[in-house]
Parts: C-alpha cells; structure tokens; sequence
C-alpha cells in the first residue's frame, strides 16, 4: 500500500472531507464529555431504554425550566446486554421533538420541543420540565402546563345579583400523535390535578410534534363524574332479539342526521326528551333524528304505545 492510499484510509476514518471530519470530532468531543463532564445525565426513553447525554442550563424561570439536550443519534444503551466491541453494541436513539423523556438522577420528566437543526453531528434541542399529568383514553401524559395568569377578577351586576365570569386559563403542551389530535377539540373537557378545564383553541402547528393547547377554567361537577364512571364501568349486556328495543347509534355527532327503527313493536308514535336534538320525519316503522347541538350533551328517543310502557333509548352527543 503506498503513502497515498495509507492517507486516503486515515481521512475516510476521521470523516472524508473537511466538513465530514468537523462533524466526526464534534461527535467525539460529545462522546467524551459524556464520560466526564460535570452536565453528563442518563436519561430514560418511553420504550424504558437507557442512554447518556448532556443536559445544560438554558432558562429557568416561574413559569417554565428550559435546558439543552446534547445527545449522540446513535450509542450504547445502558440497559442492554453489550454487544462485542463498543461501535458493535451502539443502536438509534432516534430521539425527536414530542418526545417526553425521564431523567434518571432527578425522577423529573422532560418533553423536546425543539430541535436545534443547525447541529447535524449529534440531536441538539430546547427541553422542557413537564410537571403535570393528564390522562385520555386511560393513557397518562406528561405535559407542560403554564399555569393562570390573570390578575383580576371581572364582576358582573345585575338587578341585585352580583357574579364573577371564570376567567382562569392554562397554556399546555403535549405530545402530537393520532390520540391527542383526535382528542383535544373545542369545548373537550379535561381534568388536571382535580378541576376540570375547558379547551378554547388548539394549535397542532406551533412545533413539529408538539400540540399547544389553551384551557379555560370550567365547572368541577362531581355528579356528571360519577354518572361518567358508572358508564364507564356498566356491562353492555347483549340485546335480546325477540324483546322490543330501537335500533340506531347510542353516540351521536353534532349537527348530523341518524335513523332509529322499532323493533318488535307497531303502532306508536316517535318523540325526544330535549331540544338538544329533533326527529325531521318518522312514521310507525322508523324515525329520522337531527342533532341540533354543537356541545356534548345526551337526550332520550322515546317510542309510545297507548296503553303500554314507553320504549326508551338513551342517546349521548360527542363534541365537536
């Protein structure tokens, strides 16, 4: 092999051309500095593997704790079996922003929400502490929330009755996937820490895998909660065929139009409990039912027979 080529291999090694050998020595630069530096953290992915980084201070203020996130896109994961030599045993990470990591040294869990696109050696990004937990479809979050931060409180006076408007509100982030887009709408109710919020605006575009969502304070009611965990709780018993019933969806859509039928039974006449919803045309056989609301609510479809006990069937109104 002549001087030539001995040159070529030790330059393809360090990284090819100059830029290439830049990015090399900033990834070992990193690499080293996970070994001794005074930042070097270990943190915990969802997928629970393990792996070591560099978490330096940014920003810490009331309302929110800023650090930077150095992490190689690919290295040794602590909890694993080791694989022959150290380059052999090192997988992607494959870290990206909406990504919600533990810290291990402090239990404390932390959501990427930008990713600093000018460092190509290594992931760089903006973290964020997320210090609550929000639960939907029985899946637990981790979310950052920033918490109220009015000042006052707006009366309201009228012939001797004397009210304040809820005016609280909550700015959150939290992960973007097909669950929470499908989730958070106008006028979903969520619960945080026990009081119950309203979402007024969502915002999927503020940041790549990050939903930004404004809250508005609600009405706690503790009797709506528990007729949700009864429902929640009931066994769906299986329809009995030769029994009388209506057929037709128990879970509507706002403005949309359904059809119910009777079965088992003549000779009747259709009717709703609530203005919430109204029957556009029916006959003895079968009902056309329109969804007036744009909230979540529920109504009863009734199905009368003189002289016999009315055929009810309860019918609950999803948000928009």
């Amino acid at each position: 092999m002549s001087g030539l080529d001995e040159l070529k291999i030790r330059l393809k090694y360090q990284g090819g051309n100059a830029e290439g050998r830049f990015q090399n020595d900033k990834l070992r630069t990193l690499k080293k500095a996970l070994l001794y530096s005074y930042q070097a953290e270990t943190i915990r992915l969802k997928d629970g593997r393990e792996f070591r980084c560099l978490i330096n201070e940014d920003k810490l203020k009331e309302d929110y704790d800023n650090k930077i996130l150095s992490i190689p896109y690919k290295d040794i994961c602590l909890n694993k079996p080791k694989i022959g030599k150290t380059t052999e045993g090192e997988e992607i990470i494959g870290i990206k922003p909406g990504d919600v990591f533990e810290w291990v040294e402090t239990g404390t869990f932390w959501i990427v929400y930008l990713q600093n696109l000018e460092e190509d050696s290594y992931f760089m990004g903006d973290i964020r502490r997320c210090e609550e937990e929000v639960e939907i479809n029985n899946h637990k979050y981790h979310v950052y929330i920033r918490g109220p931060v009015e000042t006052t409180i707006q009366w309201n006076q009228k012939k001797g009755d004397v009210w304040n408007n809820l005016n609280y509100s909550l700015i959150l982030y939290i992960t973007k996937n097909e669950e929470t887009l499908d989730y958070f709408h106008r006028f979903k109710k969520i619960e945080i820490d026990g009081n119950t919020w309203e979402v007024k605006t969502i915002n999927p575009f503020s940041g790549e895998g990050i939903i930004k969502v404004t809250l508005g304070e609600w009405y706690n009611n503790p009797i709506e909660k528990e007729v949700e965990e009864q429902e929640k709780n009931k066994i769906i018993e299986p329809v009995d065929e030769d029994s009388t019933y209506i057929e037709g969806p128990i879970e509507v859509k706002p403005y949309d139009i359904y059809n119910y039928y009777i079965k088992n039974a003549e000779g009747g006449h259709w009717s709703i409990s609530s203005k919430l919803a109204v029957i556009t045309t029916s006959n003895q056989e079968s009902a056309q039912v329109e969804i007036l609301s744009g909230r979540s609510g529920s109504f009863a479809l009734v199905y009368s027979i003189d002289e016999k006990e009315d055929i009810t069937l309860p019918i609950k109104i999803k948000s928009l």
